[in-house]
């Protein structure tokens, strides 16, 4: 069998971390063949999608303590490199880290002519270029603190205000980058609006701080509309934001509401592995582009969350060899 895997360039990788790696490994491990390509690597050729794509095998990797892996060196190797017709593959995961930028939506736009009988597409296309990460919880405004979605300083400052303290994230961010900490007393504020929002130009997302994030910040792995795992993460000493998994979480009774809550709407949209962030009895973002961590917890927990999504997408029948 062979399973292609969309994602950034292999040395931008962390093997001792990323998901997409994991996944990789998972199904080398499963005797399956794997490839690589990028987003811009993908093209169409007699109205089939193609790829640019690289053979890997992957040197055998350990758990090494925490959430990471052993890194080898070198942690791959390349054995071909050569187009490849995509509908030939029996699942295409899309990994690649976000924005969903002009060249994200490309790739979007080539995997949409991949016939879903025949090749598992993980996540859904469209379903990629519908759900935001950020905006989705706002369908779900009994799941979540406080919210608000603006372009205006002005709005943010009376939020603020309010609300004493504050976080502000961009739509398209990820990673915790340009993630900011407001305070109606911070100096900085109205240059720090401005900047955020492009002088009232481009919409953020403003929540008020939950306090409760001291006690975790919980991801939750749903694999076709159920949770499976959870982990801990916790803000990194003095910067507020969020590192990696340290500890085991519970899936509690309210996590579990929120999955039921989500289902549907990830169903909807093709959606079939997410990674939830909740603190507290809130929802904060539902991560789709390439949800992380699930590589992290495997090695924290002893899981093997990796393997359950590549056995759980791949259609029963292939799973005996038998694919064209």
């Amino acid at each position: 069998m062979t399973v292609m895997v969309v994602v950034d360039a292999l040395e931008s990788l962390d093997p001792s971390l990323d998901t997409s790696v994991g996944l990789m490994h998972a199904a080398q491990d499963a005797g399956h063949q794997v490839w690589v390509t990028r987003p811009g690597d993908l093209d169409v050729v007699d109205a089939r999608p193609r790829a640019l794509a690289k053979a890997i095998t992957l040197t055998p990797s350990e758990p090494a303590g925490g959430c990471r892996w052993t890194v080898p060196a070198p942690w791959c190797r390349v054995v071909a490199t050569e187009h490849v017709w995509l509908d030939r593959a029996d699942a295409v995961f899309m990994w690649a880290e976000p924005p969903v930028d002009e060249r994200y939506r490309h790739a979007t736009f080539v995997l949409d002519l991949l016939d879903p009988a025949r090749t598992a597409v993980v996540n859904d296309p469209r379903g990629l270029r519908v759900c935001s990460e950020h905006l989705l919880p706002l369908q779900f405004p009994d799941l979540i603190a406080s919210t608000i979605l603006t372009a205006e300083p002005a709005t943010i400052r009376g939020f603020v205000a309010d609300h004493d303290d504050c976080v502000l994230k961009p739509v398209d961010g990820f990673g915790g980058r340009g993630v900011l900490r407001l305070r109606p007393d911070d100096p900085n504020l109205a240059s720090l609006l401005e900047i955020s929002t492009a002088n009232g130009s481009r919409p953020v997302l403003v929540q008020e701080y939950l306090p409760q994030v001291e006690g975790g910040n919980k991801r939750v792995f749903m694999l076709d509309g159920r949770p499976q795992a959870a982990v801990y993460r916790y803000p990194l000493g003095d910067d507020f934001r969020i590192g990696h998994p340290s500890t085991p979480a519970p899936v509690t009774a309210r996590d579990r509401q929120i999955c039921r809550a989500l289902a549907p709407t990830l169903a909807l949209h093709g959606i079939r592995v997410a990674g939830l962030d909740v603190i507290g009895p809130y929802l904060i973002e539902v991560n789709i582009t390439s949800p992380g961590a699930l590589r992290k917890a495997d090695a924290l927990l002893g899981t093997r969350l990796c393997a359950e999504v590549l056995d759980h997408v791949l259609p029963s029948a292939r799973m005996t060899g038998e694919s064209a």
